[in-house]
């Protein structure tokens, strides 16, 4: 079997046995102009009439560099030259704090704009992605719910059928078909602490033990699914746990200790920091004191005898009171 042929089989596998991307689904295949991405585009199309697919593309032009509008009519060209219409959006610049955090919010909210129940957006993130990014997560410290990592379903419409393939592999399969990508040149910036995983750590890692890429991946993958587990367990708690916006202290004395973390984080909203703050917190409702105690995310938890009530959302921040 062709090269090209053993990834088209892998791929539209792993669509139709996770339901990925239902038949009929309207789609836009988030397109950047990378191998990844441009790979995505071209194994949606290959399927497109045989999954009766509606498939768009969406550029986000970061502006980032000064040429990046260069990238914007590479993906517009390679988009009409299959018969598919391209929207390009433009992300606002910039103030201060992490650029790549700005990048990342900025996606978000474009997706959220693009999608909804009917219409799902693709990304390219690959294998290789997931293994960076379990590495990323193990030097912050993070716990489960970082560790899991990135998983096929993304936040609400957001779905990555490509994490069954490394970014090697998707450039062996554009170099088979015949098809060229752009070069980004801030991938090769050590600036992000991603790029410098991708360029240092991994290549000593892939030296030690070859294959390193797929078996970090497929940890991260079996982190996702107790990711999952865990947060039902949470969910079930807090339901159990509250009366309205109210619980007994008690009750929650006798919870685990990561599952009174996670109930926390819960009504934080689920914020993607903070993480000594509910520690904080958590003691101070072990220690039984009254006063209040405000969470990442505004809510205001206040203690008086054996009840903790929850008032949310809260727009000033105060301190523990003794």
């Amino acid at each position: 079997m062709s090269l090209q042929r053993s990834f088209e089989n892998t791929f539209i596998e792993t669509v139709k046995l996770r339901n990925l991307l239902p038949c009929g689904s309207d789609i836009f295949a988030a397109v950047s102009g990378g191998s990844d991405s441009v790979a995505l585009l071209q194994l949606l199309h290959r399927f497109a009439n045989h999954m009766h697919w509606k498939l768009a593309v969406l550029h986000i032009d970061h502006r980032a560099r000064p040429r990046s509008g260069e990238d914007a009519v590479f993906v517009k060209d390679l988009a009409e030259g299959i018969g598919l219409r391209c929207n390009v959006e433009e992300i606002s610049s910039h103030g201060s704090g992490s650029s790549e955090g700005h990048f990342s919010a900025e996606r978000t909210r474009i997706y959220r704009e693009y999608a909804s129940e009917k219409i799902l957006i693709t990304t390219g993130h690959t294998a290789s992605d997931r293994a960076e990014t379990l590495l990323m997560r193990l030097l912050e410290g993070s716990g489960l719910r970082g560790l899991g990592g990135m998983d096929y379903f993304g936040r609400g419409s957001v779905r990555r059928p490509l994490l069954d393939f490394t970014r090697r592999e998707l450039r062996e399969y554009l170099e088979e078909i015949g098809q060229n990508w752009i070069e980004d040149p801030t991938n090769q910036e050590d600036s992000f602490l991603r790029n410098r995983i991708r360029h240092r750590v991994i290549p000593v890692l892939e030296s030690i033990s070859p294959g390193s890429t797929c078996a970090i991946a497929r940890s991260s993958a079996n982190l996702s699914q107790w990711r999952d587990i865990a947060d039902s367990i949470i969910d079930d708690s807090l339901d159990e746990l509250l009366e309205g916006d109210t619980f007994r202290r008690e009750m929650y004395l006798i919870l685990p200790r990561a599952v009174r973390l996670g109930i926390l984080w819960a009504v934080s909203g689920r914020p993607r920091g903070g993480k000594r703050e509910l520690e904080k917190t958590d003691r101070w409702i072990l220690g039984k004191k009254d006063g209040y105690h405000i969470l990442p995310g505004g809510a205001r938890i206040t203690a008086e005898g054996g009840r903790i009530h929850i008032l949310q959302p809260l727009k000033s921040a105060g301190k523990v009171e003794d």
